[in-house]
This record gives structure tokens, sequence and C-alpha cells, in this order.
């Protein structure tokens, strides 16, 4: 979501933001990936697999067909615009990614670092919870369900800083979260944009796939 990511690479460049972390799902949806890692280019930006980095990896075409059915056409141009060096680069990101920064250690995951498919909220269970306490890392940062999340467990923190590309708060926002090495903080953000130029390209490229509208404003369209 090209669109999107513009509108907050404006507010990191007022922050003076030069890192960036992305828990992966650069893939997929939409369909302006070129563009999106050109905007990418002047920061330091460290980066894990998402599922659908894994599905644009996948060699089974009928994989792509249910793919393609459920989530439209983006990442079959994602694929043709990377290219090979494009494709090389996904490969070669692990999951989950362990980083420290200064005096911090980050583990970045999609779903959870034991599973890149798994759904965790809030009031997830305890035993899922639990099993953070055995890794080494103190600030765990994951995505996956498009909802931003803070828990703290002990001496660990655990971060969601939701989707900038489709957000699910029932706002066509931008959120992302702000992490303060100083102290440890976190500012969870929500930046307005405009989704115009993004529905436009749904309504070309797949017009009878509401989903990917629905959470740009584009229920109507």
């Amino acid at each position: 979501n090209h669109a999107a990511v513009s509108a907050v690479v404006e507010e990191l460049v007022e922050n003076r933001i030069e890192t960036l972390i992305i828990a992966g799902d650069t893939v997929g949806y939409y369909y302006e990936i070129l563009k999106v890692r050109e905007l990418l280019q002047s920061f330091t930006v460290i980066e894990t697999l998402g599922n659908h980095e894994l599905m644009l990896l996948c060699e089974d075409p009928a994989q792509w067909k249910q793919y393609g059915e459920k989530y439209g056409s983006g990442l079959s141009r994602n694929l043709k615009d990377l290219g090979l060096e494009g494709v090389k680069h996904i490969r070669s990101l692990p999951h989950p990614r362990s980083i420290a920064i200064e005096n911090t250690r980050f583990l970045i995951s999609h779903g959870t670092p034991w599973n890149i498919n798994q759904y965790l909220y809030a009031n997830s269970t305890t035993d899922i919870w639990n099993k953070f306490e055995s890794y080494p890392e103190d600030v765990f940062i994951l995505g996956h369900t498009h909802h931003q999340m803070l828990k703290r467990l002990k001496n660990k923190l655990i971060i969601n800083p939701g989707s900038v590309g489709q957000s699910r708060c029932g706002m066509p926002n931008a959120e992302w979260a702000i992490f303060d090495l100083s102290d440890s903080s976190v500012t969870f953000k929500s930046t307005p944009y405009s989704p115009e130029s993004v529905l436009e390209q749904c309504a070309t490229f797949d017009p009878s796939l509401k989903m990917l509208t629905k959470h740009l404003g584009g229920e109507a369209s």
C-alpha cells in the first residue's frame, strides 16, 4: 500500500527515525511493491518473513490459485515486479529474527516466534504467553493480526504495531508504533492518508474482491 507507507514515511522523517523494524507481509494484497521499497531505501530496514512472503516463495500452482481467489492479483504482480533479485532478498529473510540495538534485544516474528501463522491477541491463553519466557530477548515485535497490541509479561515486552497497509481498526489509517530505546516506551500511531489511489487500483485489477477495499473505507465501492 504505497499511499499508506508514503504517509508514514513523512512522519518518520519528521521524528528523525532512522531504523525500521518490519514484522513481515510487505507483499500481497496491493500492487506497488517497487514504489514501497523505494520509499524505504533511506532507512535501515530490519525485516522478517510473513505468511504472504511464504506464499510468494511457494512453487505449488494449486496454492497460488487459492491465494489468487482469496486475495486477488497483488501477490502475482509483486512477484513479477520484484524479479530475481527481489525474490532472492525475500528468500534470505529469517523467521524469527533476533537482533540487538544498543542494549535492547529484539525478536521479530510475524505470527509468533514459534509459528509464523499463529494469531496472537491480547486475550490469548496463558499457556501461549508463557512460551515467551523461554526466549532470551527482551522485546518481541510481531504482526499478522493487523491489530495494535501491547503486552507486558514480567521482564518481557510484546508489541504488535498494527498494519500500515491494511489496518483493521475500523478506520482507513496506517497503524504503526515508535519504540524509544532510551526508556523502552511504546507510542502507538495511527496516520491518516488518502486511500483513493489504492481503491482505484483495486477496482481495476480485482473489482470483485471487497476484502481488499473494505478496510480502506471502500466498502461501498
